[in-house]
């Protein structure tokens, strides 16, 4: 039952990663900038060096935390015990109100939490991008204003991995990102079908309602199952 539970948490934390709209919504703003400096051929291959940064930072992080808490845990026989899944539950249910409430600006458009200052930065380095190392690190920094949402998703998506010996777990780490960067691929496919940016936020707007309910509830989900491990852990 504890396994099952774990890997329902595994998919729960990986669906709300691909929610999350700051990575999508910097490279929505970079693939429109750089259409309009670059030919399609050269734009496409920028886009994927902005990706493989993404790709990057959320392996760097998965393994920064994997080894941490082996490391802090590594003579202990129960990891979720250790762990205090109630208050990592508490975390979950606290990111569910904020990411119903608060995830979005007050508005009719896409302005996310974080401050101005952090979205102009964003958006200026989305239109500077030149090369192929810009676009990498683009990607790579992108998402560190969400940490405050992704950090706990980490945190207990690394926890929960040790559980699972039955699936190699490399592979596990693989699909998570790749579920996790899914809309990055959309946002992609969108501007090679002949898309544009206004067109990509109108739909982007349309779905924030869908987002935020998504959010929360996977993230209320998310606290249930961990309240769920907390009780099989504890009696």
């Amino acid at each position: 039952m504890s396994i099952i539970i774990s890997v329902v948490i595994l998919i729960l934390s990986m669906l709300i990663q691909a929610f999350l709209q700051l990575t999508p919504g910097t490279f929505a703003l970079f693939y429109h900038y750089a259409l309009g400096k670059n030919s399609t051929a050269k734009t496409n291959n920028l886009s994927l060096y902005f990706i493989l940064g993404t790709i990057v930072f959320m392996t760097i992080t998965w393994l920064i935390i994997y080894t941490l808490i082996l490391a802090i845990f590594c003579q202990k026989s129960d990891f979720g015990s250790d762990f205090c899944p109630w208050l990592m539950a508490g975390i979950f249910f606290a990111e569910s109100i904020a990411g119903f409430f608060f995830y979005y600006r007050k508005g009719k458009f896409t302005a996310l939490f974080i401050s101005r200052q952090s979205a102009k930065n964003l958006s200026i380095h989305a239109q500077k991008v030149k090369t192929r190392s810009d676009a990498f690190i683009l990607g790579l920094f992108a998402g560190t204003p969400e940490l405050i949402f992704t950090l706990p998703l980490y945190i207990i998506s690394a926890t929960e991995l040790m559980k699972i010996t039955t699936i190699p777990r490399a592979l596990i780490i693989a699909i998570y990102i790749t579920v996790s960067i899914f809309p990055l691929f959309v946002i992609r496919t969108l501007y090679r079908c002949g898309y544009n940016l206004a067109t990509i936020e109108r739909l982007r707007v349309r779905a924030k309602l869908f987002v935020r309910l998504a959010i929360c509830i996977s993230f209320l989900l998310l606290t249930i199952a961990t309240i769920g491990l907390g009780a099989l852990n504890h009696g």
